[in-house]
């Protein structure tokens, strides 16, 4: 016996889930996997849905030795000098700049590219030297600055927040 359309909607509200709810919801779930792998593929810090990153705390001052960074040494040169938190220092033509490398987007650590500008591995972001936000895939805003104090002599500086 062959049921009729009214037959299978009595049944199929009988359980609780209609043909149509039921696609509904499984293409819910389909898009909410797919942003939550968007979230996470390639980053070793991602956030949450709806969690913006804050500015790094650095809860000691940390001593850069600028002899350890050649890179530093020219205009235009970046290096990664701290891991926890993630922090870069740039020489501008005014000096030296910090910031961290975490997105602002959604809180990824910046990968650090051989021409000296940065990139969001997660979201395309892309960003200057001095962490200014130059472009990319998403929209974001400049990277979070930190303090940097030079020592009287040049040879190290002082990285607070």
């Amino acid at each position: 016996m062959i049921a009729s359309e009214h037959d299978c909607h009595t049944c199929a509200v009988a359980r609780g889930v209609s043909r149509r709810e039921f696609v509904s919801q499984a293409t819910l779930a389909a898009v909410a996997a797919v942003l939550a792998g968007c979230g996470s593929a390639g980053s070793d810090t991602a956030l949450g849905p709806g969690v913006l990153p804050k500015p790094p705390v650095i809860s000691t001052p940390m001593i850069v030795t600028l002899a350890n960074f050649p890179a530093l040494a020219t205009v235009g040169g970046v290096a990664r000098v701290s891991s926890q938190p993630a922090i870069a220092l740039a020489r501008t033509a005014s000096g030296l700049v910090g910031y961290s490398l975490e997105c602002t987007h959604a809180g990824t650590t910046v990968e650090l590219r051989s021409d000296f500008t940065l990139r969001c591995p997660n979201h395309g972001a892309e960003f200057a030297f001095d962490g200014t936000w130059t472009g990319g895939q998403q929209q974001t805003s400049s990277l979070f600055s930190v303090t940097v104090t030079p020592d009287a002599s040049g040879e190290t500086v002082t990285v607070t927040t």
